[in-house]
């Protein structure tokens, strides 16, 4: 790269910088980036990989650190170290930390281009919502510091915008960068982008799927916050690149392609058959040919990508069987539900209408453990254990592992390398929070982050009763700095819109406390016993 063209890059950057500094990417949690969910794909395909609670993690675009900070509170032996442009974003994230209390992470304020070596090697390497916002010769950086400081088992991580699915939306891009001025004001900017696609959906002659496309895109941003708009659409980059085009630059980089954080669209027997047989045959049964068709017939617009050290490839087994779910844990959903039919089958079906059919009367105990051990996590030792005495022997286990392997691949469940302890009743009398929720809503936060590595609401009841959750506070407890707070006037109870006073007010506040307790509880924020 030229002296002229590396300056116009650290130009970008900083552009970049300074428009995340004015309006800050929220920071969340991402359930699908943290290392446990990476290590379990890694460890379907026949790959080792580092236990996660003594694990070396490496985000790059951390923002203020709301995917690792949790992921640093449950993992106390484990390190964590972020690096994200934003002085806004690092030096809030620095605050949560001391906050929180928490010595095993690090943010620096840093461009990636300016990492050092001196972290040493990361076993996880996370890079969500960065790679193609940023320009070719840092998407090189990305792929160059993921070969060169994984380590021997390291994984990474990197989630990008995708084609062709993604050129439905450039046109949506183009209409907002041709009507919007490139200012630092991206608020104002956001608003003029509202303001024009409000128009366009209305105003358009088009009969066709343009005029749906700018409908359906109009109804979805409604609910999007500006953040999202101005860094996805107003941006001075963003480049989509397909599948195969991403494959090509890590192999460049020394970089062997894994599977995504999602198993389930990488598996051909979850299209109908025909398809399936047809994909197989134009890309020649060849896996990576293949994962191209699949985004060809199903649009979609972003991946998140599992990279490797090439030297791995060899060790690749994509060959999938029940033994290789074995020692892993899995998290269902909520309201999973059990049916049994007059001739003994058996359905476990979830809310997105996913099932896992059988006649195996005897997993009915444990498809019933599957359905119940939401939100914490359970293994396929839990699910063993639940059979009938009389199965507990070979043929049940081979009948729990396929089971829980054909869960794996149609969605039903996700895998993990490490449990999620969530208590999903809020029976006990003195109830206990996780200790990243506990400090959010004592700051004052609006949303934390559960077991689960979710993003959960707090509102202001929260905000009084999560700190109290720790353990030392029982119910009676909680209810009385309840009523205190409402006595303050920090907690206010309305019916038929005028406010309550006590003591209608604290019988009203038991309620939704025990209201709050439940639903605390199903987001995965009670640390179980």
């Amino acid at each position: 790269m030229t002296a002229a063209r590396a300056q116009d890059v650290e130009s970008l950057i900083a552009r970049t910088a300074l428009k995340y500094d004015l309006l800050p990417y929220t920071s969340n949690p991402f359930p699908q980036t943290q290392p446990a969910r990476l290590a379990a794909i890694a460890h379907v395909f026949g790959l080792k990989y580092a236990p996660i609670a003594q694990a070396k993690v490496l985000e790059l675009g951390c923002a203020a650190g709301g995917n690792i900070i949790p992921l640093a509170a449950r993992f106390p032996e484990a390190k964590f170290v972020g690096v994200d442009l934003s002085r806004t974003q690092v030096a809030a994230g620095r605050t949560r930390i001391k906050d929180v209390g928490l010595s095993n992470i690090e943010i620096h304020c840093k461009s990636f281009t300016e990492l050092g070596t001196e972290d040493g090697q990361f076993d996880y390497i996370i890079c969500h919502g960065v790679y193609s916002w940023v320009p070719a010769p840092v998407r090189e950086t990305i792929l160059r510091i993921c070969k060169e400081r994984l380590s021997d088992v390291g994984i990474a991580n990197i989630s990008y915008n995708v084609l062709p699915g993604w050129r439905m939306l450039q046109a949506l891009r183009d209409s907002f960068l041709l009507h919007v001025p490139d200012n630092n004001d991206s608020r104002s900017r956001v608003a003029k982008a509202r303001e024009l696609l409000d128009f366009l959906k209305n105003a358009s002659h088009d009969t066709g799927v343009h005029k749906q496309n700018l409908q359906q895109w109009a109804n979805r941003l409604a609910q999007l916050p500006d953040d999202y708009i101005a860094h996805e659409f107003l941006e001075e980059t963003n480049e989509p690149c397909t599948f195969t085009n991403f494959v090509e630059a890590a192999s460049r980089n020394g970089l062997e392609y894994l599977g995504e954080t999602d198993l389930a669209p990488m598996v051909l027997d979850n299209l109908p058959a025909e398809t399936a047989k047809r994909v197989r045959e134009i890309a020649n049964n060849q896996f990576l040919a293949s994962e191209q068709y699949v985004d060809m017939l199903s649009g979609r617009t972003f991946r998140q990508s599992l990279l490797v050290g090439s030297h791995r490839a060899a060790e690749i087994n994509r060959n999938l069987t029940p033994a290789s779910v074995a020692s892993l844990h899995f998290l269902s959903s909520a309201k999973m539900k059990l049916e049994r039919a007059p001739d003994d089958t058996l359905t476990l079906r979830d809310v997105q209408e996913r099932k896992l059919t059988t006649k195996a009367s005897a997993l009915a105990n444990a498809l019933e453990r599957v359905a119940g051990a939401f939100p914490g996590s359970f293994s396929v030792d839990d699910l063993y254990s639940s059979l009938p005495a009389a199965s507990r022997n070979e043929t049940g286990k081979s009948l729990v592992l396929e089971a829980v392997l054909k869960m794996l691949l149609t969605g039903m469940v996700t895998g993990l390398a490490a449990p999620v302890d969530a208590e999903g009743s809020p029976s006990a009398d003195a109830p206990v929070a996780f200790s990243i929720a506990r400090h959010d809503a004592a700051r004052g936060e609006l949303a934390t982050t559960s077991l689960r590595h979710e993003r959960v609401q707090i509102d202001a009841l929260g905000q009084v009763i999560l700190p109290l959750m720790d353990g030392a506070h029982d119910k009676a407890a909680i209810r009385a700095k309840v009523e205190h707070a409402i006595a303050e006037g920090r907690i206010t109870f309305h019916r038929d819109g005028k406010p309550l006073v006590p003591p209608e007010a604290n019988v009203v506040a038991h309620e939704r406390i025990e209201q709050m307790l439940t639903l605390y509880a199903n987001a995965g924020l009670l640390v179980s016993a």
